[in-house]
């Protein structure tokens, strides 16, 4: 199975994890980090302490971080590519995104998870038009 690992600055990713438990239950090889006031050596330190406990058969791992080129997600990136995962990072976190991705896991390759979850987060984007609804006066 893929891994998915969420990380962002504060507590988005915790927040988008429960989301997605919300709506999907408790999922496998699912897991989040955030970036705290305390800093970047001790959220390093918390990333080393998940990446080894990490299950010995899980082979592939996508970070999605909140921001493209922020710290959590180039720190996530850096701890575990000292590892043997295959890995890949996406950004902009979205729930439709990741409901789409957790929930597709099974039968895809990694590309073809990726692939889709991009496309399902672009797809959820879009501006909310109410300005055609009629008046709740007019009878």
């Amino acid at each position: 199975m893929i891994g998915v690992l969420l990380v962002s600055h504060s507590k988005l990713a915790q927040g988008m994890k429960t989301a997605v438990e919300f709506v999907a239950g408790e999922q496998k090889n699912f897991f989040s980090l955030g970036l705290e006031e305390s800093g970047v050596a001790t959220y390093r330190v918390e990333l080393e302490k998940l990446v080894a406990d990490l299950p010995k058969e899980l082979k592939q791992m996508i970070i999605v971080c909140d921001i493209p080129s922020g710290s959590p997600g180039t720190n996530a990136y850096d701890v575990l590519a000292q590892t043997d995962l295959e890995i890949e990072m996406l950004s902009g976190m979205n729930l439709a995104m990741l409901l789409d991705m957790i929930l597709m896991r099974e039968g895809k390759t990694l590309q073809q998870l990726i692939a889709d979850g991009i496309q399902t987060g672009k797809d959820s984007i879009s501006r909310m038009d109410f300005s055609d609804e009629e008046d709740d006066d007019e009878f």
